[in-house]
Protein backbone atom coordinates (compact mmCIF):
# COMPACT_ATOMS: atom_id res chain seq x y z
CA UNK A 1 0.00 0.00 0.00
CA UNK A 2 1.15 3.55 -0.68
CA UNK A 3 0.06 7.06 0.21
CA UNK A 4 -3.03 7.59 2.33
CA UNK A 5 -4.06 3.91 2.06
CA UNK A 6 -0.92 2.95 4.00
CA UNK A 7 -1.67 5.38 6.85
CA UNK A 8 -3.57 4.32 9.94
CA UNK A 9 -6.10 6.58 11.64
CA UNK A 10 -3.64 7.34 14.43
CA UNK A 11 -0.98 8.32 11.91
CA UNK A 12 -3.37 10.64 10.10
CA UNK A 13 -4.63 12.31 13.27
CA UNK A 14 -1.08 12.70 14.55
CA UNK A 15 -0.38 14.69 11.39
CA UNK A 16 -3.63 16.67 11.57
CA UNK A 17 -3.83 17.75 15.22
CA UNK A 18 -0.75 20.00 15.22
CA UNK A 19 -2.16 21.65 12.07
CA UNK A 20 -5.42 22.32 13.90
CA UNK A 21 -3.57 23.90 16.80
CA UNK A 22 -1.53 25.99 14.38
CA UNK A 23 -4.68 27.26 12.64
CA UNK A 24 -6.04 28.54 15.94
CA UNK A 25 -2.76 30.17 16.92
CA UNK A 26 -2.31 31.84 13.53
CA UNK A 27 -5.85 33.24 13.45
CA UNK A 28 -5.47 34.57 16.99
CA UNK A 29 -2.41 36.55 15.88
CA UNK A 30 -3.65 37.54 12.43
CA UNK A 31 -6.82 39.22 13.67
CA UNK A 32 -4.71 41.97 15.26
CA UNK A 33 -3.59 42.98 11.79
CA UNK A 34 -7.16 44.14 11.11
CA UNK A 35 -7.67 47.89 11.19
CA UNK A 36 -10.90 49.63 12.09
CA UNK A 37 -11.77 50.05 8.40
CA UNK A 38 -11.40 46.30 7.85
CA UNK A 39 -13.69 45.46 10.74
CA UNK A 40 -16.16 48.15 9.67
CA UNK A 41 -16.29 46.72 6.15
CA UNK A 42 -16.81 43.18 7.44
CA UNK A 43 -19.56 44.33 9.83
CA UNK A 44 -21.45 45.96 6.96
CA UNK A 45 -21.07 42.90 4.73
CA UNK A 46 -22.49 40.71 7.48
CA UNK A 47 -25.34 43.09 8.27
CA UNK A 48 -24.29 43.52 11.89
CA UNK A 49 -26.40 46.24 13.43
CA UNK A 50 -26.47 45.74 17.18
CA UNK A 51 -23.89 45.39 19.95
CA UNK A 52 -25.83 42.45 21.38
CA UNK A 53 -24.92 40.35 18.35
CA UNK A 54 -21.28 40.46 19.45
CA UNK A 55 -22.15 38.54 22.61
CA UNK A 56 -22.11 35.44 20.40
CA UNK A 57 -18.50 34.38 19.87
CA UNK A 58 -19.42 32.82 16.55
CA UNK A 59 -20.40 36.24 15.21
CA UNK A 60 -17.01 37.57 16.31
CA UNK A 61 -15.23 34.78 14.45
CA UNK A 62 -17.33 35.22 11.31
CA UNK A 63 -16.56 38.93 11.31
CA UNK A 64 -12.82 38.31 11.74
CA UNK A 65 -12.90 35.69 8.99
CA UNK A 66 -14.42 38.14 6.50
CA UNK A 67 -12.13 40.97 7.61
CA UNK A 68 -9.03 38.79 7.20
CA UNK A 69 -9.72 36.80 4.06
CA UNK A 70 -12.10 38.77 1.86
CA UNK A 71 -10.49 41.49 -0.30
CA UNK A 72 -11.29 45.14 0.28
CA UNK A 73 -12.32 47.56 -2.44
CA UNK A 74 -8.71 47.73 -3.63
CA UNK A 75 -8.50 43.95 -3.91
CA UNK A 76 -6.20 43.58 -0.91
CA UNK A 77 -6.58 41.03 1.87
CA UNK A 78 -5.52 41.65 5.45
CA UNK A 79 -4.21 38.09 5.73
CA UNK A 80 -1.80 38.66 2.85
CA UNK A 81 -0.42 41.67 4.68
CA UNK A 82 -0.09 39.57 7.83
CA UNK A 83 1.89 36.95 5.91
CA UNK A 84 4.17 39.62 4.46
CA UNK A 85 4.81 41.41 7.75
CA UNK A 86 4.59 38.69 10.40
CA UNK A 87 5.29 35.31 8.82
CA UNK A 88 8.90 35.25 10.04
CA UNK A 89 7.73 35.65 13.66
CA UNK A 90 5.87 32.33 13.55
CA UNK A 91 7.46 28.99 14.38
CA UNK A 92 8.58 27.10 11.25
CA UNK A 93 5.69 24.56 11.33
CA UNK A 94 3.20 27.42 11.72
CA UNK A 95 4.80 29.27 8.82
CA UNK A 96 3.99 26.39 6.48
CA UNK A 97 0.39 26.21 7.73
CA UNK A 98 -0.01 29.98 7.43
CA UNK A 99 1.16 29.92 3.81
CA UNK A 100 -1.34 27.17 3.05
CA UNK A 101 -4.12 29.11 4.81
CA UNK A 102 -3.43 31.96 2.42
CA UNK A 103 -4.82 29.76 -0.37
CA UNK A 104 -8.06 28.94 1.45
CA UNK A 105 -11.36 29.13 -0.39
CA UNK A 106 -15.04 29.11 0.53
CA UNK A 107 -17.41 26.61 -1.01
CA UNK A 108 -20.65 24.75 -0.49
CA UNK A 109 -20.07 21.03 -0.10
CA UNK A 110 -22.05 17.86 0.50
CA UNK A 111 -20.94 15.06 2.82
CA UNK A 112 -20.56 12.12 0.46
CA UNK A 113 -19.17 9.43 2.75
CA UNK A 114 -16.70 8.75 5.53
CA UNK A 115 -13.05 8.27 4.66
CA UNK A 116 -11.81 4.74 5.31
CA UNK A 117 -9.27 5.89 7.90
CA UNK A 118 -10.23 9.35 9.17
CA UNK A 119 -12.33 12.33 8.13
CA UNK A 120 -14.91 12.76 5.42
CA UNK A 121 -15.18 12.81 1.66
CA UNK A 122 -16.94 15.96 0.47
CA UNK A 123 -18.46 16.75 -2.90
CA UNK A 124 -17.79 20.34 -3.92
CA UNK A 125 -21.14 21.55 -5.24
CA UNK A 126 -19.54 24.59 -6.87
CA UNK A 127 -16.94 22.55 -8.73
CA UNK A 128 -18.71 19.57 -10.30
CA UNK A 129 -16.88 16.30 -9.91
CA UNK A 130 -14.41 17.59 -7.31
CA UNK A 131 -14.06 15.49 -4.15
CA UNK A 132 -12.23 16.72 -1.08
CA UNK A 133 -10.84 14.73 1.81
CA UNK A 134 -11.62 16.81 4.92
CA UNK A 135 -10.04 16.20 8.31
CA UNK A 136 -12.25 17.47 11.13
CA UNK A 137 -12.86 15.19 14.08
CA UNK A 138 -15.94 17.03 15.33
CA UNK A 139 -17.64 17.13 11.97
CA UNK A 140 -16.69 13.52 11.30
CA UNK A 141 -18.52 12.51 14.49
CA UNK A 142 -21.62 14.68 14.02
CA UNK A 143 -22.25 14.89 10.27
CA UNK A 144 -24.74 12.80 8.37
CA UNK A 145 -24.41 11.58 4.82
CA UNK A 146 -25.87 14.10 2.40
CA UNK A 147 -25.45 17.06 4.77
CA UNK A 148 -24.83 20.29 2.83
CA UNK A 149 -22.57 22.84 4.50
CA UNK A 150 -20.69 26.02 3.69
CA UNK A 151 -17.16 26.55 4.98
CA UNK A 152 -13.72 27.97 4.29
CA UNK A 153 -11.08 25.28 3.82
CA UNK A 154 -7.56 24.83 2.50
CA UNK A 155 -5.20 22.11 1.35
CA UNK A 156 -3.24 21.12 4.44
CA UNK A 157 -1.21 18.33 2.83
CA UNK A 158 -2.85 15.12 1.61
CA UNK A 159 -6.14 16.33 3.13
CA UNK A 160 -8.05 19.59 3.51
CA UNK A 161 -8.72 21.37 6.80
CA UNK A 162 -11.24 24.02 7.79
CA UNK A 163 -11.07 27.11 9.96
CA UNK A 164 -13.82 26.03 12.35
CA UNK A 165 -16.83 27.97 11.04
CA UNK A 166 -19.35 25.65 9.39
CA UNK A 167 -22.89 26.73 8.44
CA UNK A 168 -25.86 25.07 6.82
CA UNK A 169 -26.84 27.31 3.89
CA UNK A 170 -30.34 28.09 2.71
CA UNK A 171 -31.60 25.74 0.02
CA UNK A 172 -32.33 28.59 -2.36
CA UNK A 173 -28.81 30.00 -2.00
CA UNK A 174 -27.36 26.56 -2.74
CA UNK A 175 -29.56 26.28 -5.83
CA UNK A 176 -28.71 29.76 -7.11
CA UNK A 177 -24.97 29.23 -6.59
CA UNK A 178 -24.81 25.78 -8.19
CA UNK A 179 -26.83 27.00 -11.19
CA UNK A 180 -24.53 30.00 -11.59
CA UNK A 181 -21.34 27.93 -11.52
CA UNK A 182 -22.83 25.42 -13.96
CA UNK A 183 -23.36 28.31 -16.41
CA UNK A 184 -19.92 29.77 -15.73
CA UNK A 185 -21.56 32.86 -14.26
CA UNK A 186 -20.68 34.89 -11.17
CA UNK A 187 -22.11 33.76 -7.87
CA UNK A 188 -25.34 35.63 -7.08
CA UNK A 189 -24.01 37.22 -3.89
CA UNK A 190 -23.57 40.89 -3.10
CA UNK A 191 -20.14 40.87 -1.48
CA UNK A 192 -18.66 37.38 -1.13
CA UNK A 193 -19.88 33.84 -0.65
CA UNK A 194 -18.49 33.80 2.89
CA UNK A 195 -20.36 36.99 3.79
CA UNK A 196 -23.60 35.65 2.26
CA UNK A 197 -23.36 32.35 4.15
CA UNK A 198 -22.46 33.95 7.46
CA UNK A 199 -24.99 36.79 7.17
CA UNK A 200 -27.83 34.33 6.60
CA UNK A 201 -26.75 32.35 9.65
CA UNK A 202 -26.49 35.48 11.80
CA UNK A 203 -29.86 36.77 10.65
CA UNK A 204 -31.57 33.46 11.40
CA UNK A 205 -30.23 33.44 14.95
CA UNK A 206 -30.66 37.13 15.77
CA UNK A 207 -33.72 38.94 17.15
CA UNK A 208 -35.12 41.88 15.19
CA UNK A 209 -32.80 44.89 15.37
CA UNK A 210 -32.83 48.54 14.42
CA UNK A 211 -31.95 49.85 11.00
CA UNK A 212 -28.47 48.93 9.75
CA UNK A 213 -27.47 52.42 8.74
CA UNK A 214 -27.62 53.70 12.33
CA UNK A 215 -25.10 51.49 14.06
CA UNK A 216 -21.93 50.20 12.26
CA UNK A 217 -19.59 52.54 14.16
CA UNK A 218 -20.79 51.27 17.53
CA UNK A 219 -20.36 47.68 16.42
CA UNK A 220 -16.77 48.13 15.34
CA UNK A 221 -15.89 49.96 18.55
CA UNK A 222 -17.47 47.21 20.63
CA UNK A 223 -15.59 44.59 18.64
CA UNK A 224 -12.28 46.32 19.24
CA UNK A 225 -13.06 46.44 22.98
CA UNK A 226 -13.74 42.71 22.93
CA UNK A 227 -10.52 41.74 21.16
CA UNK A 228 -7.97 40.27 23.58
CA UNK A 229 -4.50 39.56 22.16
CA UNK A 230 -3.98 36.71 24.64
CA UNK A 231 -7.31 35.04 24.18
CA UNK A 232 -6.78 32.88 21.09
CA UNK A 233 -10.56 32.72 20.86
CA UNK A 234 -12.05 29.38 19.77
CA UNK A 235 -15.13 29.36 17.60
CA UNK A 236 -18.33 28.52 19.48
CA UNK A 237 -21.40 26.92 17.89
CA UNK A 238 -24.38 29.02 16.90
CA UNK A 239 -27.93 27.81 16.58
CA UNK A 240 -27.68 27.09 12.84
CA UNK A 241 -23.91 26.80 12.68
CA UNK A 242 -22.03 23.55 13.00
CA UNK A 243 -18.83 23.99 14.96
CA UNK A 244 -16.45 21.04 14.58
CA UNK A 245 -14.42 20.24 17.68
CA UNK A 246 -11.35 19.16 15.82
Amino acid sequence: MTGEAAMTRDMILTQYRPIRRAIRAILAQAVHACKKADLDRAAKHLGLVDDAQLADDTVFDMLCDVALFEPNQRGRRVFDGFLHDRLATLDPPEQDVARRMGGAFVSIVRVAEWHAQAGLWLEDLLDAGRRLWLLDEGLEASAREGLVIGMRLFEAGPFHAGFGIVVEPREDLVAFCTQATARGARLPVRHSLAAALYADDIQARSPPVIDEADVPEAIVEALIRQADPSAGRPVVPARRSRRPHG
